[in-house]
């Protein structure tokens, strides 16, 4: 295939000195690892080292043909790319070798494809991988894993694991030694060469680094716990909101009715669009946005304006709305805040230029805001909080939960514990220490 003028490195590297993103030698170094071999990759991190930006710089200025898949659609929107499910046309639950089909239509995007880039891989689970090599194995034609085409996976297996349900856990307890993408019976032929990003973006002290670092690992001594549990004390405002990180839905739910229903006037809707073949349980945020002026509210895309006046996740408090519109107060400044738009993505090819052509399906427009006194720690992840109030009801119970929830925070003294943190609060996965221990 003909190489483009420039590299994805000096394209990247143009950005970096447009203050856009800042070029590390282990970002170049796995820029050019997934640009220039064929090899396949897993990419991952501690929380906050730039696994996203990396991902959507290599999509944006790679000259390989790739296409983006996502485990769920949520995040599928967020890399304006498409679910591996409606990709691969596999039905939803467990999905065995029987249920993976000759994909006809998408013929010439299997024989064309160089890569295929998967985000949130610590949410893809076994089944869902050898899914994955059998569909491309039988549309390629190419008995090699998934076909002969490269796959640059990204996730942290620390952070939330896949969601098994039910008799499901069942079939995994007799079919495999775990639930992981990694326990997939293709992963080993597949030969994936795992990547660690270090540098920490997200905080700035190394400090409260290195407690994250052995809260990640389940490494927490006595006085890191003396440590945290500083932080067990009722939040102070100071003008700076803060947001309750909830391990349940119905605790951050409760949470966010009660506060809206404590402000005084009235309670304003607005309605979302949606167009093609975009589903509602993909939405980003409540297709019918109930807000009030005084109602505490996080931003859930970034501001499409340069400068940026928000990112995702910034909270702020609305002091007007309007018909299509809320005035929003960040900081010390209010701005008008619009309907942004959320596509969802599916691949063609283009026969013309021979070229793999990402179409929309589907969009879906609203409010870029959320009611923010309280989200589940499971939504909170990839976000970044000055401040934070840590409910975690009675206690965690699932892998990797306490860490994404400590790990929002840009400093230890933004986080505020509801209830003092206890060792039986971290819970890791042996499985996934163990993979981590033989790939270092």
């Amino acid at each position: 295939m003909e190489r483009k003028d420039e590299t994805i490195v000096e394209k990247v590297t143009k950005l970096f000195r447009k203050g856009k993103i800042e070029m590390t030698e282990e970002f170049e170094d796995t820029l050019c690892l997934m640009e220039e071999t064929t090899r396949n990759i897993f990419i991952t991190g501690k929380a906050g080292t730039g696994k996203s930006t990396l991902l959507k710089h290599f999509c944006a200025t790679t000259s390989k043909k790739i296409v983006m898949l996502a485990p769920t659609g949520i995040a599928a929107v967020n890399i304006q790319g498409s679910t591996i499910h409606s990709f691969f046309l596999f039905p939803f639950g467990v999905v065995r070798r029987d249920d993976v089909e000759h994909l006809h239509h998408k013929a010439e995007i299997f024989n064309n494809l160089d890569a295929i880039v998967i985000d949130e891989i610590s949410m893809v689970r076994a089944d869902i991988m050898d899914a994955i090599d059998h569909s491309l194995r039988m549309n390629t034609g190419k008995n090699l894993p998934f076909g002969g085409i490269q796959i640059i996976a990204f996730g942290d297996l620390f952070q939330l694991p896949p969601v098994v349900i039910g008799q499901e856990r069942q079939y995994f307890s007799d079919q495999y030694d775990g639930v992981y993408f990694f326990n997939a019976n293709c992963f080993e032929e597949a030969d994936f060469e795992t990547v660690q990003l270090t540098k920490i973006f997200r905080q700035k002290d190394t400090s409260f680094q290195r407690l994250l670092n052995r809260t990640r690992e389940s490494l927490l001594t006595y006085e890191d716990f003396e440590l945290f549990n500083t932080r067990h004390r009722a939040y102070e405002n100071d003008g700076v909101p803060a947001i309750t990180l909830a391990s349940t839905n119905a605790i951050a739910d409760q949470i966010n009715s009660t506060k809206l229903r404590a402000v005084s006037g009235v309670e304003q809707a607005f309605k979302a669009t949606l167009k093609g073949d975009f589903r509602e349980k993909d939405c980003p945020i409540d297709s019918n946005l109930k807000l009030k002026v005084g109602a505490q509210v996080m931003f859930v895309k970034n501001d499409s304006e340069t400068p940026k006046r928000w990112v995702n996740g910034t909270i702020g408090v609305v002091k007007k709305l309007g018909e299509h519109y809320a005035l929003v107060k960040i900081g010390k400044k209010s701005h008008h805040v619009q309907k942004a738009v959320w596509e969802i993505y599916d691949y063609q090819y283009n026969s013309q230029i021979k070229e793999v052509e990402k179409f929309e399906k589907g969009s879906f427009a609203q409010l870029p805001l959320k009611l923010a006194w309280a989200v589940t720690i499971h939504k909170s992840q990839g976000k970044t909080f000055e401040k934070a109030i840590i409910d975690l009801g009675n206690g965690a119970f699932t892998h990797g939960q306490t860490y994404v929830a400590l790990s929002r925070c840009t400093k230890l003294e933004g986080i505020y514990l509801r209830n003092p943190l206890r060792q039986r609060d971290i819970i890791i996965d042996q499985k996934v220490l163990d993979f981590h221990k033989k790939d270092n």
